[in-house]
């Protein structure tokens, strides 16, 4: 008998452990090797996209009034290379609705070009294009098709309050820098010359503005391209009138893969967890078969084989199981790769493809077989042990007595109680495997359960983590601002209006410095979302709170005086506070209004936040600002709805995810329950047929059995519900703390917390009961039939 026949031998004589390791190993390949290859491949996949169709490294959208003064800010750069400029329609109070579907119509800013304009930079090219364009034909972005479930041939309705145009979709395109309105807030559509032209003489539709797109020497810089831009912009527009956004490449990019980073590593840490559950798996079924083939052993080194023979023979056993296990999760992995394509595309807004990635295949592939054969090394080790006169003992070196906790002749609890408890203190190692891995699995439940509840139910806490207020109407007024914003603030419809407006600055520390997002309001206590984690924010004209992200990048902290630069002059500020955001990638910074006169004495605040009354129509008030104030430069959007569709793209990611979480959560359970109950069964053959003789019939046997098994699983998913309920927030700052989150406060529903316990107890109820039907089968009889013979 080879070593090989030692290993295939054991494989087969346990059948559901081998099921029950390979199923596990699978699942964890499945995230292991999607999680991977998505993480791995995305940074390139989008550079690829880029360089397909040229694709612009930086882009500025202005009122064309300062062309030429931005062409000399892009040539004094000497990464700047070449660049193009077109005019578009741009509108900031614009709402769309997919008539074909019928689903609600929806604010987003818009941004219309010309198709028919000749272009080398970004160039177009049509997904499921139309046989025919359409006289009013519209192309629109790529994430419409995949989130929205939009097709070639639907009528998208386009809105500015009371003025509308239908479109009829003539294809879809990918561009990274418009890829999905999580990252930039709005949508850059197509149409041809003569709707373009229609479009632009009616101003109702938007203003014309000038897009330019701009290729730099080194794509890599586009940061510093960006940062030069904001510098010098500020220099001949004294306000925002005329500048209306900029987008470079690298950040883009980098917010682009943002969501679909944190889907990742939710399953990279979810396979972690599959993992250590095999390890313990492993561990737990070596030891049973060490303990239930003692004299096997013995009789193999009687033979001359040596003890690590033996082990490797465990060794082998394990990698055989391993590589099927890999195997069939890898293959399962290609199998199910148009959810992930779907998943992945609906979040990133370009066409992904999963595929066959040596790399992450390899990665997989180490990971696993590390953990199994190092688990199953140390669980083997048992067997230097054991010596040949030990194994004819079946392991009993000396006699041992253990204190008998539940003596029959003295309890008061009926027989069969007794006897159950007996069997659960009896059985602890069982016991404690079974409790760690439900307690994992319920945590993870809650976890999933609390991730889709504020992604997906209530956006609020999540709208929060952002970093954005709840408003429900923003407006921007660039002249006689302070009278409008007077006026709305008496308005009956309004409950609250907070002027809150922001600027691209450049801080600086000690030689470092790093772009921010920063915002301008007089009191920060107004506010209804607080960004502050630590310290306070800003109260007087010198104080500044900055993100964590920024801080590190510059290396101050708070107690710091850090710099701001404008139009060549510089403004120290204190440090008194670290706030944390999600958007810009979480580089922010907050100084008061104060502050920003004291940099640009002629500033004046240019947006308002309005919070309306209960019951209001926000949509009617909208249309209400911008009817009544149309002759002024005044532009209002329904703000806390355009940020609830931001996130609807990523809610359909979520959904997927969490649903495949829970449905894995369930089958682990059955499958671990299913082997332990098994292995007890077969442990307990002759005492139980024994009990049979002395007259307890199976339903006796069997509700012995639950009385041992269901106090584990209750306690231990209620352990770990706890856990969950505590560790959620935790958790996902951890996993956020890349984008400088370091608080989370998610709601955590109790009623979620206690639906889990109850869930994985029925679960474990239903597959208990189902192996335990294998007692009815026990027959005194047959046991002293098969002894005899």
């Amino acid at each position: 008998m080879n070593i090989r026949m030692i290993a295939t031998n054991n494989i087969k004589k346990a059948k559901v452990a081998t099921a029950t390791l390979i199923i596990l190993i699978a699942i964890a390949t499945i995230f292991l090797y999607v999680g991977i290859s998505v993480l791995s491949n995305l940074g390139s996949f989008m550079d690829k996209k880029n360089v397909a169709t040229n694709g612009a490294h930086f882009v500025s959208i202005t009122d064309g009034n300062y062309d030429q003064e931005i062409q000399a800010i892009y040539e004094s750069s000497e990464t700047y290379n070449y660049s193009e400029r077109e005019a578009a329609i741009m509108s900031l109070a614009s709402k769309f609705q997919d008539v074909s579907t019928g689903e609600k119509a929806y604010s987003i800013s818009s941004l219309f070009l010309n198709l028919d304009t000749s272009r080398k930079i970004s160039q177009v090219d049509l997904i499921d294009e139309a046989a025919v364009m359409p006289k009013n034909g519209v192309v629109v972005p790529y994430i419409l098709k995949v989130a929205n479930g939009y097709k070639t041939g639907d009528i998208l309705k386009f809105m500015v309050d009371d003025a509308s145009i239908d479109l009829e979709i003539a294809g879809f395109y990918e561009d990274l820098m418009f890829a999905s309105p999580t990252n930039v807030s709005m949508y850059k559509l197509f149409v041809g010359d003569q709707q373009f032209n229609e479009l632009i003489a009616q101003p109702e539709f938007g203003l014309t503005v000038s897009y330019s797109a701009v290729i730099l020497n080194d794509i890599n810089r586009s940061d510093d391209f960006e940062s030069l831009y904001a510098e010098r912009i500020k220099t001949i527009m004294t306000t925002n009138a005329g500048n209306h956004a900029a987008l470079n490449y690298g950040t883009m990019k980098i917010g682009v893969a943002t969501f679909i980073n944190i889907i990742m590593a939710v399953l990279l840490s979810f396979s972690i967890i599959i993992l250590a559950i095999a390890a313990i798996v492993i561990k737990f079924s070596t030891i049973t078969h060490i303990e239930n083939n003692i004299k096997n052993i013995g009789t193999l080194e009687a033979m001359g084989y040596t003890t690590r023979q033996i082990i490797r023979a465990t060794l082998l056993e394990y990698l055989i199981i391993a590589m099927v296990g890999f195997m069939v999760g890898l293959g399962a992995s290609l199998f199910i790769s148009p959810v992930i394509t779907n998943v992945v595309s609906s979040s990133i807004g370009l066409s992904w493809t999963m595929g066959i990635y040596p790399v992450a295949v390899l990665a997989s592939l180490g990971m696993v077989m590390i953990l199994v054969l190092g688990i199953a090394y140390f669980s083997a080790f048992k067997i230097k042990r054991i010596t040949p006169l030990a194994a004819l003992r079946s392991g009993v070196q000396t006699h041992h007595f253990i204190k008998n906790r539940i003596p029959l002749e003295q309890t008061k609890l009926s027989l069969n109680a007794a006897m159950g408890l007996k069997m659960l203190i009896h059985n602890k190692r069982q016991n404690l495997i079974a409790a760690v891995i439900i307690m994992l699995l319920s945590l993870v439940t809650v976890f999933s359960l609390a991730s889709y509840y504020n992604f997906s139910v209530d956006k609020t806490a999540m709208i929060k983590l952002i970093g954005l207020e709840t408003a429900e109407v923003q407006l921007t007024a660039l002249a006689d601002e302070q009278r409008i914003f007077t006026e709305i603030a008496a308005m009956p419809e309004v409950e609250d209006t907070i002027k809150l407006d922001a600027f691209e600055a450049v801080i600086k520390f000690q030689g470092k410095e790093s772009g921010a997002n920063a915002r301008i309001t007089k009191d920060y206590s107004h506010l209804k979302v607080n960004t502050c984690v630590k310290g306070r924010m800003p109260a007087s004209d010198n104080e500044i709170a900055i993100t964590s992200i920024v801080l590190n990048k510059i290396g101050a902290q708070i107690g710091d005086t850090v710099s701001i630069e404008n139009n060549g002059s510089a403004r120290e500020f204190l440090v008194v506070g670290i706030t944390q955001q999600f958007n810009m990638l979480g580089r922010g910074a907050a100084i008061t209004t104060a502050g920003m006169k004291k940099m640009v004495p002629s500033y004046q605040e240019q947006v308002l936040k309005i919070y309306l009354k209960d019951g209001q129509d926000t949509e009617k008030f909208v249309t209400k600002l911008n009817n009544q104030y149309a002759s002024e430069k005044v532009q209002s959007v329904s703000y806390f709805e355009s940020i609830e569709m931001m996130l609807n793209s990523f809610e359909a990611s979520i959904q997927i995810v969490v649903v495949g979480c829970l449905g894995v959560i369930a089958v682990i359970i059955v499958f671990i329950l299913f082997l332990i109950v098994r292995v007890r069964l077969l442990r307990e053959r002759t005492r139980l047929g024994v009990s049979k003789a002395l007259g307890f019939t199976s339903n006796q046997l069997i509700g012995q059995l639950l009385i041992s098994e269901m106090p584990v699983i209750i306690g231990a998913s209620m352990a770990g519900a706890a856990a969950g309920y505590f560790t959620t927030n935790p958790l996902l700052a951890l996993m956020l703390s890349a984008n400088g989150i370091l608080n989370c406060d998610f709601y955590v529903d109790p009623g979620m917390v206690l639906l889990t316990p109850i869930g994985i107890s029925l679960i474990g109820l239903g597959t208990v009961l189902i192996v335990s039907g294998k007692i009815r089968k026990i027959s005194p009889c047959k046991m002293f039939e098969e002894t005899t013979d």
